[in-house]
């Protein structure tokens, strides 16, 4: 697949939804921006953001000197160097934290209030008030969403990540992105296919990879 252009997927983007917003958190550079806040309809969460914004998922259990783990921070220096903003799950471990330690100020934490005290040290934090809105946050809503080996949560993350990058083929209006999705999860998704759980078709637009390289690599240059 083609990357799409970068005049099309670093557009200005603004996506409503279902949560609350307990802190507001914005991340701005010369070349980005990014802003959760409280929506004007009652009981959601607005997205805005524009250019180069890269939601970095993964496990918050592995130690800091593990392979992902540096390879997310390899990923999350290199997306901070280009002037873009890293989101994360925003916990002061694992994969989160390795990106985050990585992008420093260019960095904002999705968090929520049961995990606040073991929040990352590093960059904005937006409070929500659940892991739902976190999910359809840092799954579904900047133009580059990256997938490193994870639990349950980074699992859950996926499968949105994936129906939602579907979804557009219904929903032209949806600005394109980039999904790119670990190697490790390869196996799982290939069961779930064969047993007619996720139909072939969604893993289409899907980018597979081994190294942070090759995501970026893969990550248009905004000229």
């Amino acid at each position: 697949m083609i990357n799409p252009a970068p005049n099309s997927i670093f557009k200005k983007t603004k996506r409503r939804i279902i949560g609350e917003v307990l802190k507001t958190g914005e991340v701005r550079t010369d070349t980005a921006w990014v802003s959760v806040h409280t929506s004007s309809q009652k009981d959601m969460v607005t997205y805005e953001g524009e250019g180069l914004v890269v939601s970095i998922n993964g496990s918050g259990s592995l130690p800091l000197e593990h392979a992902q783990c540096v390879e997310a921070q390899k990923l999350a220096g290199e997306i901070a160097k280009r002037g873009g903003i890293v989101m994360t799950g925003g916990r002061s471990s694992g994969i989160m934290e390795a990106a985050a330690s990585a992008a420093g100020e260019k960095s904002l934490g999705v968090i929520f209030p049961e995990i606040e005290k073991d929040a990352s040290r590093y960059g904005a934090k937006v409070v929500v008030n659940s892991p739902q809105p976190r999910i359809e946050l840092l799954g579904t809503c900047s133009p580059v969403i990256v997938l490193f080996r994870g639990g349950l949560g980074t699992l859950m993350t996926l499968m949105r990540a994936i129906v939602h990058i579907k979804n557009r083929s219904y929903h032209l209006q949806q600005l394109p992105q980039l999904v790119f999705v670990s190697n490790y999860w390869i196996g799982l998704l290939h069961t779930m296919m064969n047993i007619d759980a996720l139909p072939k078709e969604f893993l289409v637009e899907l980018k597979f990879f081994n190294s942070a390289d090759e995501v970026i690599k893969n990550i248009p240059i905004i000229n």
